[in-house]
């Protein structure tokens, strides 16, 4: 379909593809006029342009629930973030995938397959961008969160999120934000869960799971990684990556339901350190 997305630089200087999406495709109408829609589907098909106009309705509806959970709770994490433009430590700029927020019924849904007892566990998220999975994860019991994050302006953002953020059921106050490569990154000596949601290419991916390994190996403790995925799908790599270290049990967890919440129907898998 015909690309309606234009450069948007926020006050952070970070380009946002989320918002006005509306307002881009009635630009559009008025540049090409009334009949541009009607040409639209005669040259992609009424298939793929009905496919086209329910995703952009799910990911207006997603947005707008993102925006207004953010005034909620007095922070700034909603957005579809580039890199091209943004300040990033290490190599991988071009390996990196944009940063979207989490939906918070998506974690809430993927955090019922996890342990309840986790008040010894440093949560890790790999790629943490505004911040949001952090927020997210402080509503549970962990003894630490961390974000892992390259781009310094997503980290600014966060660590401004983190100071702001408004919620009567957080459990965990002891958060931080960490700009560095994740590929670079050393995993801290106590029990983990690692969280990635599609931050990067399979190349660094693997980078990161081998350190992971290493550490684990080293230092062995319980460990839990979480992998989602809502596009380019990488959990069909990143899944069989795992397996393959030989390190880690994948638990069986039940598909992940269609959240209005959510721009894309995450994909997800939960494993753990083999005993």
């Amino acid at each position: 379909m015909a690309n309606l997305e234009t450069r948007r630089l926020d006050r952070d200087g970070v380009e946002d593809r989320s918002s006005g999406r509306l307002g881009r495709a009635w630009a559009l109408v008025r540049q090409k006029g009334l009949l541009e829609p009607v040409r639209l589907v005669r040259r992609h098909g009424v298939g793929a342009s009905v496919g086209f106009v329910l995703r952009n309705v799910r990911h207006v509806v997603a947005d707008h629930l993102a925006r207004k959970w953010d005034r909620r709770h007095g922070v700034d994490t909603a957005g579809s973030i580039q890199l091209d433009a943004l300040d990033v430590v290490g190599p991988h700029r071009a390996k990196g995938n944009e940063a979207v927020c989490t939906s918070p019924r998506s974690f809430d849904f993927i955090m019922k397959s996890l342990p309840h007892d986790l008040q010894n566990h440093t949560f890790i998220d790999i790629g943490s961008g505004k911040s949001r999975t952090l927020l997210l994860a402080s509503r549970y019991p962990f003894q630490n969160i961390i974000g892992v994050e390259f781009a310094r302006e997503l980290v600014e953002i966060a660590k401004r999120n983190i100071n702001s953020f408004r919620d009567a059921s957080r459990k965990c106050r002891a958060l931080s934000v960490v700009q560095a490569d994740a590929a670079a990154y050393e995993f801290p000596e106590t029990p983990l869960v690692v969280y990635f949601y599609n931050p990067f290419s399979s190349d660094v991916f693997e980078i990161v799971l081998k350190n992971l390994v290493s550490s684990l190996a080293r230092h062995p403790r319980d460990c839990f990684i979480v992998y989602g995925s809502s596009s380019h799908r990488a959990i069909d790599w990143a899944r069989p990556a795992i397996r393959d270290t030989g390190m880690f049990t994948e638990l069986a967890v039940p598909p992940m339901p269609g959240f209005l919440d959510a721009v894309r129907t995450i994909d997800y898998a939960v494993f753990r350190v083999a005993n």
